[in-house]
């Protein structure tokens, strides 16, 4: 089993992200994101493994520090042509940069290369397993009207999977100013 962090995107958000989604499979290109049934989300961490009792008691120092961060889905993206995954791409965020190095230090040496400081390409991913031609259909079908989207990350989730099955899960708070990051 495996263990991952995640941050959930507003019902807004979701709800387009999910329209995405249900596009690329009605086209017959992909129905690999609304098979995991799991909301779209932003993953920071995936580790093989992990003392989830250890690791949920520090997330849970983590984020009792942060409030909702913004976040812009700017674009369509890949991993390149053979990295079989279609992407909405985040804007910069400095933020963002820091809950996940934050989250990292919890997950040390046992998370994924991929998605270590230094390493990670924060996106919110919208298909996946595809072939270099499907890849490019879907970029295709999704850039068609793409403009970019905006919303907050109000929640953050611990899982462990496959299947997915939750551990715990963070609300964030519109504003703390007192507490800061």
């Amino acid at each position: 089993m495996a263990f991952a962090v995640s941050l959930f995107l507003d019902a807004a958000l979701s709800d387009a992200v999910s329209e995405r989604w249900r596009r690329l499979a009605d086209a017959g290109l992909s129905h690999s994101m609304l098979d995991l049934a799991y909301p779209p989300h932003v993953t920071l961490s995936v580790s093989e493994e992990l003392d989830a009792r250890a690791a949920t008691l520090a997330l849970d120092d983590v984020f009792g520090r942060i409030n909702q961060i913004g976040v812009t889905l700017t674009g369509i993206s890949t991993f390149g042509p053979d990295g079989g995954v279609c992407y909405a791409a985040l804007a910069p965020s400095p933020e963002l940069d820091r809950l996940h190095e934050k989250v990292q230090a919890v997950a040390g040496e046992t998370c994924r290369p991929h998605y270590r400081v230094g390493h990670w390409t924060p996106h919110c991913t919208l298909a996946m397993n595809l072939s270099a031609a499907d890849l490019g259909r879907a970029i295709d079908l999704l850039a068609r009207d793409w403009r970019p989207l905006s919303g907050v990350f109000e929640a953050a989730d611990f899982v462990e999977f496959k299947p997915i099955a939750g551990i715990r899960r963070w609300s964030l708070p519109i504003s703390r100013s007192d507490r800061p990051l």
